[in-house]
């Protein structure tokens, strides 16, 4: 493993430079504002029911970027950097399971961080293979997320702890897409995660997503999954809601939208071809080997915000605005064939979104107890 010292002037050098990129600001000074979506391949060990690739370009354990795509993107993820004007930006190692390739992961760290300010670096995974690997590679990765598919909680403990024994991560997270196995199981899931300190992050079936059973379901168990938050939160817990579910950010009160969908999210798929979305792996907008690279990105439809004009009156006016954002284009493509509208669970936002601010002011609240007993 290379040395640390490395990794953490990797950090400092992307947060603390002084230039005129865009970041966040008011606490969100971290927060990436550009995503590389790297699906470098889409071989995997599994074939999970709700998988974008499987459902949409159909199960081929051969597809993979070739050697010649691959080193462009090695030159294309710095050209891009260079013109996104963002401070911070992420690489995420997507799949596929990407673990079956470290050595590219390792190849595409080393350029980033010879060729730019440094990026985070995310690899998400379902840890099948995490007994064989060589964490050399992993060397300038800082979040490993695991989905949990339909492992049991003891082995996704065994293979978190080796994540974190072996690796240079500064946080783990669990991810957990409720099918009705996971939406069965996701209270024992939180418990596990909260109690160890990694993050949850938890995704509706996109697949299922229109069936008012489903639906309900879902509804129900994500008020069980807050009351169960609110419990932990009163013990003292952090809890983060950051993307707990969905893709919401129920924190964010500024009407400026804080999602890249669509202007600053780069998905790059095996043969090479970009789109806007990571979920839509059918969109293409063009390829790494295109000029003007932003513009290839730049596509409206996507576009997660509710200052679209072309939105509703109603989910303009909505309390929950800033957290919504009228709902995922993409989902509302795939179930209406338009991006317009209010968000395909609208009501399940509706109900949720008031809740995840409540668990963050209880949080505050608490922090603020703690600072007072201690001055």
């Amino acid at each position: 493993m290379r040395q640390l010292t490395e990794h953490n002037k990797q950090l400092q050098r992307m947060y603390s430079l002084e230039n005129d990129r865009m970041q966040g600001k008011g606490g969100w000074e971290k927060f990436p504002f550009f995503w590389f979506l790297l699906f470098l391949s889409y071989r995997c060990t599994r074939t999970c029911e709700y998988c974008y690739a499987f459902n949409q370009v159909g199960y081929d354990n051969a597809v993979e970027m070739d050697e010649s795509t691959f080193s462009r993107l090695l030159e294309w993820i710095p050209e891009v950097w260079k013109v996104n004007r963002v401070k911070v930006n992420v690489v995420v190692f997507l799949g596929g399971e990407p673990l079956l390739r470290t050595d590219r992961i390792r190849k595409v760290m080393d350029s980033v961080y010879k060729n730019t300010d440094g990026m985070q670096g995310n690899v998400c995974t379902n840890a099948d293979l995490i007994d064989s690997i060589n964490w050399d590679d992993l060397a300038d990765i800082q979040w490993i997320s695991t989905n949990v598919t339909d492992i049991p909680i003891e082995e996704l403990a065994r293979r978190m702890k080796i994540i974190g024994e072996r690796s240079n991560v500064i946080n783990q997270t669990i991810l957990a897409t409720l099918d009705d196995y996971n939406l069965e199981r996701v209270l024992d899931i939180t418990r596990f995660g909260i109690e160890n300190g990694y993050r949850l992050r938890y995704y509706r079936n996109l697949y299922r997503g229109m069936d008012p059973r489903y639906k309900k379901r879902l509804l129900a168990k994500y008020h069980e999954l807050c009351d169960l938050l609110e419990e932990y939160v009163t013990r003292g817990y952090d809890v983060n809601t950051t993307f707990l579910l969905d893709f919401l950010i129920p924190s964010w009160t500024e009407e400026s939208s804080p999602y890249p969908c669509g202007k600053r999210i780069a998905a790059v798929f095996p043969d090479g071809t970009i789109g806007p979305c990571i979920r839509n792996h059918t969109f293409k907008s063009g390829t790494i080997f295109d000029p003007n690279p932003l513009s290839k990105i730049q596509c409206y439809d996507f576009h997660y915000d509710i200052r679209r004009p072309d939105l509703p009156d109603e989910c303009k006016e909505c309390e929950s605005r800033t957290a919504c954002h009228a709902g995922c284009p993409n989902d509302k493509r795939i179930f209406t064939d338009s991006t317009l509208g209010k968000s395909v669970v609208c009501d399940v936002h509706r109900e949720i979104i008031p809740r995840l601010r409540h668990l963050d002011k209880l949080k505050g609240r608490g922090r603020a107890e703690k600072t007072h007993v201690s001055s």
